[in-house]
């Protein structure tokens, strides 16, 4: 017994670690400093099949307070067969900041993401580049507060994201809490200086710096997902990498309907830690979790065949959900969101569960998301 409870104080106390480290990156202040020139921007959009949400993200966009002869938007339509062509079409026709790319093919051995996304690029004639997803909407002052940010040494501004249906089912309220919490373990590391990720929902970078760093190119079998490929390239040159929680500067997202494609979202997302070229702080990080909810979770599972085991893992399940809601309540302040009590207890009834189950789907590197199929060994 000795042996499981020094196992479980060890455990508990560096995944406490990790929290305090993300906390203090988290309410670290940022560099005061204000950049006051406006930049020309493009706002680039990789749509596939999103004929339901590009009106609204597009007029979000062409709505901003940012001078109008100083940004355009290009959408890059990715293969839709809806009407997503269309939709943008008579937009552009109304408004010519707005420029439609279609992709009718897609070269192999690449990702049809990378792909869009490198095409708008090449095509921007903006000296810094703004990526967001067509089912994201964004604030009146989304692209002033995160021009602001590009003082003479910042090469990429990570802003932040959240899910816009928040109370809603119990999907909804587990992607809203999961979500948010991600958000800001991103954006406390970026407090301390070292950039482990990001969201594309809200991504700015200067337009230079994509030919610098060889663009979207990964030498990997394993999938990798645009954000963390472009931050961790970015991070190995000399330009700063910050973080922006100005909430002028946040973007909502629309959440998943179905558990199912849920899974499909997650799995995607959590094979990025397989990748090799992730940051191993962040490859520590990612262990520590999974391991604080594999010992809860087998922890529980044997607690109900030898009660011996009832007191240490009681105790470190009150722990994890202490730590957690402090995490929780203290990010949502910092983030102006609102703190929901009842969305946290039910995201971390079932938090473990769904973290053991991603991180072996994502191991396996096995999914489906919008017409792109992974298969990988």
């Amino acid at each position: 017994m000795f042996s499981f409870n020094t196992l479980f104080v060890l455990i508990g106390f560096f995944h406490g670690l990790v929290i305090l480290y993300f906390l203090t990156g988290l309410l670290r202040k940022n560099n005061t400093e204000i950049n006051k020139e406006n930049y020309r921007v493009s706002v680039i959009i990789a749509a596939r099949n999103e004929s339901k949400n590009i009106g609204n993200c597009i007029k979000s966009i062409l709505s901003q307070s940012y001078p109008h002869d100083f940004f355009e938007v290009i959408v890059i339509n990715d293969r839709s067969t809806d009407e997503t062509a269309d939709i943008v079409k008579r937009i552009s026709d109304l408004d010519s900041r707005v420029k439609l790319l279609n992709v009718d093919n897609v070269p192999a051995g690449i990702h049809p993401k990378k792909h869009a996304l490198s095409i708008g690029v090449e095509k921007a004639t903006g000296d810094l580049i703004f990526e967001t997803d067509a089912d994201v909407t964004v604030g009146f002052n989304w692209l002033e507060s995160t021009v602001e940010r590009f003082t003479s040494d910042v090469g990429l501004v990570v802003g932040g994201s959240f899910i816009s249906s928040n109370p809603g089912s119990a999907l909804e309220n587990f992607q809203a809490v999961d979500f948010l919490l991600l958000v800001a373990s991103a954006q406390g590391s970026l407090g301390h200086g070292i950039p482990m990720g990001g969201t594309g929902q809200n991504l700015a970078y200067r337009k230079s710096i994509f030919a610098e760093v060889g663009g979207l190119a990964v030498n990997s079998q394993r999938y990798v997902s645009n954000d963390i490929l472009f931050i961790t390239k970015v991070s190995k040159t000399n330009w700063n990498i910050v973080g922006n929680l100005n909430p002028k500067s946040t973007v909502s997202t629309i959440p998943v309907s179905d558990w199912k494609q849920f899974i499909s979202q997650r799995t995607r997302w959590a094979s990025n830690a397989y990748w090799k070229g992730l940051n191993p702080l962040l490859v520590l990080m990612l262990g520590v979790n999974y391991l604080m909810n594999l010992f809860v979770g087998a922890g529980i599972i044997f607690m109900v065949t030898n009660l011996t085991f009832y007191f240490p893992v009681i105790a470190l399940a009150i722990y994890k959900f202490l730590t957690e809601l402090a995490f929780y309540k203290i990010a949502s302040y910092k983030m102006d969101k609102t703190f929901l009590f009842r969305s946290f207890v039910g995201w971390f009834n079932r938090v473990t569960p769904y973290v053991l189950f991603i991180g072996i789907l994502g191991g396996l590197g096995r999914f489906k998301w919008k017409g792109y199929k992974a298969a990988q060994n």
